[in-house]
């Protein structure tokens, strides 16, 4: 399924990134903002005090998505720390209805995964435990590996729905093959994104290919491929 992201770009200065490394899933941690108008309540308020903190996207309503700043450059949401390093971070704004809440949380893993791809970087979540891992990671772990920063969402609010951090972790990883495949600009490639399982071989079966041919198209050294990576499989 997709979903549409509704681009409400704040005017805010927005320095370079030193890496885009990671993707940060956050929670709002707001319970006082539940409503049906809690994802316009944090917008307008993050737009109202910016200065102290901001994101790239916001996520809630029943599953809609609004864009607030510029993906690939710095946000100010996870610390001194990790904000050179996150590509992009998503809010998850709070509700106290369970059909709304499950409709934010499938636009939210959707994002997230959309925003790894994007940025080619893995659709792992909280793999390694330095800025140099690359991945999307909760904020909670950038607390707890990185520093900065003290913060544990999203893990409290999702855990209040059920959903435990492995069962997030394997929506973020297996989840991936409900997302409608890639497809380059006509003339070009068609692309592969890597899915748990997936090996050059069976890739190569798959698309009536070889694994020399797979790594002479993608410039690889050698066997390894990796969850959310892009590969090219065949040529148009």
């Amino acid at each position: 399924m997709n979903h549409t992201i509704e681009k409400r770009i704040f005017s805010i200065y927005q320095n370079q990134l030193t890496a885009a490394n990671l993707i940060i899933a956050h929670e709002s941690g707001n319970p006082n903002n539940v409503g049906k108008n809690s994802l316009e309540n944090e917008v307008s308020y993050m737009q109202r005090n910016w200065q102290n903190a901001f994101v790239s996207h916001w996520v809630g309503g029943g599953g809609k998505i609004i864009q607030i700043a510029n993906t690939g450059k710095v946000q100010w949401g996870v610390g001194p720390k990790a904000n050179g390093y996150a590509y992009a971070q998503v809010e998850l704004a709070r509700t106290n209805s369970r059909p709304i809440f499950e409709q934010d949380y499938k636009a939210y893993v959707w994002l997230l995964q959309k925003l790894a791809l994007e940025a080619g970087i893995p659709c792992t979540l909280n793999s390694g435990a330095s800025v140099q891992d690359r991945g999307i990671k909760t904020h909670s772990w950038v607390s707890k590996n990185v520093g900065g920063t003290d913060h544990t969402d999203p893990d409290g609010y999702l855990a209040i729905w059920g959903i435990s951090q492995a069962r997030f972790r394997q929506d973020i990883e297996a989840g991936l093959s409900s997302l409608p495949p890639l497809a380059s600009a006509p003339g070009t490639f068609l692309l592969h994104r890597v899915v748990k399982g997936d090996t050059l071989w069976a890739l190569s079966r798959k698309y009536g290919t070889t694994p020399a041919t797979l790594k002479q198209l993608n410039q690889l050294s050698g066997d390894l491929i990796l969850i959310g990576q892009q590969l090219k499989v065949r040529q148009y």
